[in-house]
């Protein structure tokens, strides 16, 4: 697949992410909204669930394309790169809209609902502050679809364990 349509379908796995945390983070921080070491667990839990998902999807996409040798060590990179062109358009429109409400700053906090405990505790440094998962996206995509390597070569050398062990078998049946 090219590196556009990968990219796309992260767009896509971002959405369907911030949604679904959008959802939950309501009703679990409603519940403790006095508890902030409990916000923060929540909060931190959902930047994790995100890059897992990241991570999971772009290592799989590159030990797959290792094994169809279409593999190019840059790509996991600008896979990133295209997946962060939506937040950076809304970050670029909340920054350029000085009128209120901004409802860019309203769809570019939706779109990073996973970052929302960080954006509610340092909101007087938004909407510079969204520029940090933005530019992190890219950098996990890469390191994500690189990490592959490792992967494929994992499933390489279990596969050559089991021949060993097979042939030694069959010496021994002899």
């Amino acid at each position: 697949m090219g590196t556009i349509k990968l990219g796309i379908k992260l767009v896509g796995t971002h959405a369907i992410i911030s949604i679904v945390e959008f959802f939950l983070l309501i009703p679990l921080t409603g519940i403790w909204e006095n508890n902030q070491i409990f916000q923060w667990i929540i909060g931190l839990l959902q930047i994790f669930i995100l890059w897992f998902i990241v991570y999971a999807d772009v290592s799989n996409t590159g030990q797959n394309e290792l094994k169809r040798d279409t593999f190019r060590k840059p790509k996991g990179f600008f896979i990133g790169l295209v997946a962060s062109i939506p937040a950076l358009i809304l970050l670029l429109l909340t920054i350029s809209i000085r009128n209120e409400p901004n409802y860019a700053q309203v769809a570019l906090r939706f779109w990073l609902t996973p970052y929302s405990k960080v954006f509610i505790s340092f909101e007087k440094y938004m909407p510079y502050l969204a520029i940090v998962p933005i530019v992190l996206l890219p950098i996990i995509t890469g390191l994500s679809y690189l990490d592959g390597i490792r992967k494929r070569n994992k499933i390489l050398d279990t596969i050559n364990q089991a021949k060993d062990k097979r042939a030694e078998k069959s010496k021994v049946d002899k």
